[in-house]
């Protein structure tokens, strides 16, 4: 008797762009799930084979995961990393039936099939087609005709009485959700804690997507806690601080309601046309492809519907715009305290974001919404360069990953009108703030007593830097320590007698590993993923780091008197920022003096004695908790889990935050 070719179950065409990811949960029906073999996932990136000989404008890859039983733990997947243009990618998962005489165990035979765009450098999109197929056991009697379920731009089910699927796009994925209780209703709790997670260069929110889904699970219990994920600087990371740190504070602002309030409809007027231009994920989602012919075939991404039927469930929990979804339209929406984190650039550009904030509102933000946590993960706090070969730091300051090099390099900035704007200023001619008026780099504006970034910094109860000791070719220890850590000896630490299972590489053999780690992920075995679970946590030292006493100030963060310049104690002596604020009060002719001589105290010096500098601004009147994590392998990525799967040193690191700090 001929095998019996495998049914066709499910069939979905979707388009994915930067941060772009869909998960479908797949089980078999308790009813005729016995018929069943096994279930092959077949999924094939349908973009033309041509875009992969062009990564500059994509890349135009996928990465498909596919878990069983993804609510047990362990759960070992099977993964693709790397699925080009007109490849297929084909997972067969064979079905546990039960010993003769039990029910059938749909519990034990449920999946969730995951795929997510690799684009990072261009807002293009991959088209992708998804598939699923069940090979019958042989001398099955299952002869259901196929009544194909379709619901426009979600997954059919061609034989529901097979399968059920619960689809989530990614809104629904990434996007803020409220806490709910057990039955789905929203809590009316009106002191919510807002979690703003902030990417960095290159990036999508997908590499903080572990990081918020572990925040929501510790904090789920109170029903407090909102994460948000910033999206607006997709494929946007190289225009510059400024423009990034101006995006995601209007991001915040939109979201708790401030821009609607009759003081940020004045002060604010660009917010409507920042998030026109530089669309954000979840309404680029909603209008991609509108003027497209092919658009019912490339959907996937919209709609705002749940939908059911009798013997199957396609949940689309589709919500495109999933930050207001819910909110009350009123600032502050019900939230009571703010927490920020950002990894690698992430970390500068929400210490310049809350600085737009504090200058913007003229405090007012701040006032009603408490500042609680400042998180920076792998940041370069001190810039880059100073701690790698010169022809680095020299290649920055040219402009090769555009004008946020120019501001990492801390390249002074006279002659420019504003930082980062002169490119794109005809595209988004974002308002200055006090940050941008001045000639002198910009991280050491933002660092500088009594500047708005400075001032904002200090609002908060706690701010905590994690750093990588080794095995970060991008973001050094020094540059995201602030010059260190008194508690730690780094020689100690890698001496034959000290804690470290391997010698210091040094920064070229860290740069061929981690390059290599980006361009080609590894699959981990389950042995691998078994031993994360249970390894040790990478957290090496914590401590805590008293500030440098500075200038007096008042009680709004406002310096009141020069004083006397201090010196921050490091392994090397430090230059004093001194305090030439210019308050956002103060007159035009002042602030243009005080930029004058910030800059002339700036431009004459080396890298490292501005990085000194920048050092010292954040330590005087600021307190800091500094952690320093060793990762044996790859660790600018793997400290975030940027991505699940194959990022597993990290996960205990990402335990430690979400333990850690108090997000209630």
């Amino acid at each position: 008797m001929p095998k019996q070719p495998p049914l066709l179950v499910l069939q979905h065409t979707t388009s994915l762009s930067i941060g772009g990811i869909v998960r479908y949960r797949i089980a078999l029906d308790s009813t005729n799930g016995h018929h069943v073999k096994s279930l092959l996932f077949r999924v094939r990136n349908t973009s033309p084979i041509y875009r992969n000989i062009t990564p500059g404008s994509g890349p135009w890859k996928i990465a498909i995961a596919l878990v069983r039983n993804p609510n047990k733990v362990p759960a070992a997947p099977d993964l693709i990393p790397s699925l080009g243009c007109a490849q297929v990618s084909n997972l067969e998962a064979v079905v546990a039936h039960p010993p003769k005489g039990q029910d059938f165990d749909i519990h034990e035979n449920e999946w969730e099939l995951e795929v997510m765009s690799e684009m990072v450098l261009h807002p293009n999109w991959v088209d992708v087609k998804v598939e699923v197929f069940a090979q019958l056991i042989e001398g099955s009697d299952y002869n259901d005709e196929a009544t194909a379920i379709s619901i426009e731009k979600l997954p059919q089910l061609v034989h529901p009485r097979l399968i059920t699927c619960q689809y989530k796009d990614t809104a629904a994925i990434c996007g803020a959700t409220y806490p709910s209780d057990k039955q789905g209703n929203e809590i009316e709790d009106r002191n919510l804690h807002l979690v703003v997670l902030t990417h960095g260069i290159h990036g999508s929110w997908l590499d903080m997507l572990y990081l918020k889904e572990q925040i929501d699970a510790q904090n789920a219990h109170h029903g407090r806690t909102v994460t948000l994920l910033t999206d607006t600087n997709h494929a946007g990371t190289e225009e510059g601080i400024q423009m990034a740190g101006q995006r995601v504070a209007h991001d915040i602002l939109q979201f708790t309601g401030y821009c609607d309030t009759e003081k940020g409809k004045k002060t604010l007027t660009l917010a409507k046309t920042n998030t026109t231009t530089r669309r954000t994920v979840s309404h680029v989602f909603a209008t991609a492809k509108a003027d497209n012919t092919d658009d019912d075939a490339r959907s996937g991404e919209t709609g705002d519907n749940t939908h059911k039927h009798d013997d199957n469930t396609i949940h689309s929990k589709n919500n495109n715009d999933t930050r207001n979804r819910t909110a009350p339209t009123v600032f502050p929406r019900r939230f009571s305290k703010i927490s920020v984190l950002g990894h690698s650039l992430g970390g500068l550009i929400n210490i310049y974001a809350l600085g737009y904030i504090q200058e913007k509102t003229g405090g007012d933000f701040f006032a009603q919404i408490e500042p609680v946590h400042f998180l920076t993960i792998a940041t370069p706090l001190l810039g880059v360069g100073f701690e790698h070969p010169w022809v680095l730091g020299y290649a920055l300051t040219l402009g090769v990953i555009g004008q946020t090099g120019k501001d990492l390099s801390l390249k002074d900035r006279s002659g420019n009108k504003a930082s980062g704007a002169s490119s794109v200023e005809a595209l988004l001619p974002l308002p200055e703030c006090e940050l941008d008026t001045s000639p002198e780099p910009l991280l050491v504006a933002m660092a500088r007593p009594g500047s708005v970034s400075n001032r904002a910094l200090k609002k908060f109860k706690h701010r905590t830097s994690y750093a990588n000791i080794d095995n970060d070719m991008a973001v050094r220890f020094q540059t995201s320590t602030m010059m260190g850590i008194p508690t730690f000896d780094m020689d100690q630490f890698f001496s034959p007698e000290g804690a470290s299972t391997q010698p210091k590489r040094n920064l070229y053999a860290s740069a061929v590993s981690s390059t290599l780690a980006l361009l080609f992920p590894g699959v981990p075995s389950k042995k691998k993923l078994l031993e994360a679970l249970e390894a040790p946590s990478p957290i090496v030292v914590v401590s805590h780091v008293e500030p440098v006493v500075g200038p007096t100030t008042s009680g709004d963060g406002e310096q009141k008197d020069p004083g006397t310049p201090t010196t921050l104690k490091t392994e090397t002596s430090a230059t004093s920022l001194g305090s030439s604020h210019s308050s956002s009060s103060s007159s035009s002719s002042k602030s243009t003096k005080t930029s004058s001589a910030g800059s002339s105290t700036t431009k004459s010096k080396s890298r490292q004695e501005l990085a000194e500098m920048v050092a010292q601004g954040y330590h005087t009147n600021m307190d800091w908790t500094k952690i320093g994590v060793f990762i044996k392998n790859e660790a600018h990525v793997q400290i975030i889990v940027r991505r699940k799967w194959y990022n597993l040193e990290g996960w205990k690191c990402v335990q430690d935050v979400v333990e850690r700090h108090d997000f209630s």
